[in-house]
């Protein structure tokens, strides 16, 4: 998608805009366009009346108005002012299409109100983590994540598939879901009593479906070591490796990388990492966790941690945790 907003040829005519479907394949009537200075367009057309939208986002770099097309039917356009933010533009434009590509054609009116409340979350998101730098909490579970993604489901499931199971930065409870299994995925550096940190009390429940337990291992090590790693690198690898699959799988990327917090700075090629292990458990029986059920009513937001050492009768071999999983 970011090739063919450059494809668009500009009108001549002052004022006019050259409009062109974004997605033939998408249920909903996305469209992108430029006007005659240049400037970047988004639109969505849906069967909603314009005094049921919501209040629109505030954006620094792009301007968001929502305009009566017929009676009953409202169109949201997304103008990009300033040239040199298009990439986020860009970006958030496809996140509003996969946020919406599971409605079915006659759901305009729901698709045009689920667009505009993917608009306030990207407005908060690039508000909130413009200019900062991840903590080294959030370093080492990104480098986490990007492994798993990397080294197991990518091996098993491929790339087109397996980075639309990753789930985790975009606020979900689950890291990945893989054809209705969940792994949550659980990364920590290397240390005689070791603990796998759980954010919630639904994280490890039951009742959302089958949960794999995905520990990893790392240890800071020397960047010329074999096998070393950084944060920068990981990420320019799954990159390489996406750029060849196609636009799409490596646009779903980004967002992802966005949604994280992640931006290229030097400081991300500076700590370099080795895995050391990865071990799956099968959070079943008497697996030890919290759920929701185990709690008192006004209790919530639970987080605690578990010692690994506990988890051991629950070790599952990789191709076990995978067995049954068909994509």
């Amino acid at each position: 998608m970011l090739d063919e907003w450059g494809a668009i040829v500009l009108p001549t005519d002052p004022g006019c805009y050259n409009i062109r479907l974004a997605d033939s394949s998408h249920p909903l009537d996305f469209r992108i366009g430029r006007d005659s200075h240049g400037l970047f367009v988004f639109q969505l057309d849906g069967e909603c009346a314009l005094h049921r939208m919501p209040a629109l986002p505030r954006m620094l770099a792009v301007t968001c108005e929502v305009h009566p097309v017929a009676s009953g039917r409202s169109r949201l356009v997304l103008s990009l002012s300033n040239a040199s933010d298009f990439r986020n533009f860009a970006l958030m434009c496809k996140s509003l299409m996969l946020a919406t590509e599971k409605l079915a054609p006659t759901q305009s009116g729901k698709g045009l109100l689920q667009a505009i409340k993917e608009v306030h979350r990207w407005q908060e998101m690039l508000s909130n983590r413009a200019d900062r730098l991840l903590s080294k909490s959030e370093r080492i579970g990104l480098v986490g994540e990007l492994l798993f993604l990397r080294d197991v489901l990518s091996e098993r499931i491929g790339w087109n598939t397996a980075i639309k199971c990753w789930n985790g930065p975009s606020g979900h409870e689950q890291d990945f879901v893989v054809a209705g299994s969940i792994f949550e995925v659980k990364t920590q550096v290397v240390t005689a009593d070791r603990r796998i940190r759980i954010s919630s009390e639904d994280q490890l429940d039951a009742v959302q479906g089958r949960i794999l337990l995905c520990s990893q291992g790392i240890a800071p090590t020397p960047s010329a070591a074999p096998s070393a790693l950084t944060l920068y690198t990981l990420v320019s690898e799954i990159r390489d490796a996406l750029a060849e699959t196609g636009a799409n799988a490596l646009e779903r990327l980004e967002i992802a990388l966005l949604e994280a917090g992640y931006q290229e700075r030097p400081e991300y090629d500076e700590e370099s990492w080795v895995l050391v292990d990865r071990i799956f458990y099968e959070v079943s029986n008497d697996f030890p966790r919290i759920e929701r059920g185990d709690l008192r009513p006004g209790v919530e937001m639970v987080n605690y941690s578990i010692r690994v050492s506990d988890c051991s009768p629950f070790i599952v071999s990789h191709d076990d945790a995978f067995e049954g999983i068909e994509v």
